[in-house]
């Protein structure tokens, strides 16, 4: 019984996760490593190593739509993008990822989810006209 509970809980946070995904472009990493760490209790290393296999199908899933459906993925940005995103990934992030502790990975994804939503909100923008 424990391990059908574990699976929908699985499928339901996929399915939100992929609907989020899909309708702002996130990759849903930024959803499934807490997911993963908070709700499963895996180590961050592994959460962002498992959200990585994750996001092949979703995005791609979600690629397609956006070009079939919608017309609206600028394939030349994507290609030149996914170059240096690929090189990025296999020679700094997952190195990087394995050596740093997992309390210095949650702190600096935290980091980066504040500073995106912040600028994202448009609060550093405030700020500024504010000081001038």
């Amino acid at each position: 019984m424990k391990i059908l509970w574990l699976l929908a809980s699985y499928l339901a946070v996929g399915l939100v996760i992929g609907t989020v995904s899909a309708l702002f472009g996130i990759g849903g990493g930024v959803l499934m490593v807490p997911a993963m760490v908070y709700i499963w209790g895996l180590e961050m290393q592994v959460a962002v190593g498992t959200s990585l296999a994750v996001m092949i199908p979703t995005a791609i899933a979600g690629m397609l739509r956006h070009s079939i459906s919608y017309e609206n993925v600028d394939f030349k940005l994507a290609a030149a993008l996914a170059v240096g995103a690929t090189a990025g990934a296999a020679l700094l992030g997952a190195p990087l990822a394995e050596a740093l502790p997992a309390e210095t990975l949650k702190k600096g994804f935290g980091v980066l989810l504040v500073l995106s939503g912040l600028k994202m909100t448009g609060v550093f923008e405030y700020l500024i006209a504010l000081a001038k």
